[in-house]
């Protein structure tokens, strides 16, 4: 991984940065840790919690009161997987994302060397996965049909359908499905690394 081309790649493109004020806001942390194999770590949700039960997803919740996509994606992963903030260097923010359920996503991107040894908030979540990068390049996503329900919420800015809405992408990864936002984000920085 080039770690200068990976800034420059970040700097030099275009965010897409929607505008969704009926939305919930909300940041995860998306950790590319860059030893010994490159790798983004990713949750398994509870099983108990009140949306997203038991999906793959990265560290990450809703925004406080003045508080930053990136200081939010940093207190949710210190919170959700133990991870120090200070460990991870924050490199900018990808593409706006958006779920059905309400909620208007900034994804983080944050690099890590090593981090510390994680522990998994047992209230949030059920497991940490380490997903090699190279793993997820080799597979090929899929697209299914969905129908969202009929409590889904809509975005109304026309950048925000990246995809149809009626459409969810998939990462299927030793027998974990990763879809819907995961998926999007894992997408984007793909691209970028």
């Amino acid at each position: 991984m080039n770690l200068e081309r990976l800034k420059n790649s970040l700097q030099t493109r275009e965010r897409r940065i929607l505008e969704l004020p009926e939305f919930r806001r909300a940041a995860v942390l998306v950790p590319v840790v860059l030893e010994p194999e490159p790798h983004l770590i990713l949750t398994v949700r509870t099983a108990h919690l009140p949306t997203h039960k038991g999906q793959i997803s990265f560290p990450g919740g809703s925004l406080h009161d003045l508080e930053t996509p990136v200081e939010a994606a940093l207190r949710e992963a210190q919170e959700e997987i133990g991870m120090d903030s200070d460990s991870v260097n924050v490199l900018g923010m990808l593409d706006d994302v958006w779920t059905p359920q309400g909620f208007h996503v900034t994804p983080v991107l944050g690099l890590l060397e090593q981090p510390a040894p994680l522990e998994a908030d047992v209230n949030e979540v059920a497991r940490i996965l380490h997903v090699p990068i190279k793993e997820l390049r080799n597979l090929e996503p899929r697209y299914e049909a969905r129908t969202l329900p009929p409590n889904a919420k809509l975005p109304n800015d026309p950048r925000a359908y990246r995809a149809r809405a009626n459409e969810v992408l998939h990462y299927d990864w030793r027998g974990f499905d990763i879809w819907g936002m995961t998926a999007w984000v894992i997408s984007d920085t793909l691209e970028l690394v």
